[in-house]
């Protein structure tokens, strides 16, 4: 039996001014459907949220918790 794979993207923008690099946004897509977007602060903010949730798993399987 064939298992789906879930296929995840990650699509950067970056918009520049007369100063340089003014705003990046990032936006996450899965399975060709665009989740969310944000810029680069909430996009560091959730991938430490997510790392925690993971290793928080990780720690619960090894009885670590």
């Amino acid at each position: 039996m064939d298992e789906e794979i879930t296929e995840f993207k990650v699509q950067k923008t970056a918009y520049y001014n007369d100063n340089g690099l003014f705003i990046e946004e990032y936006q996450i897509f899965m399975n060709n459907r665009p989740g969310i977007m944000c810029g680069r602060d909430d996009f560091e903010r959730l991938y430490k949220i997510m790392g925690k949730a993971l290793n928080d798993r990780k720690e619960n399987n090894y009885g670590k918790a």
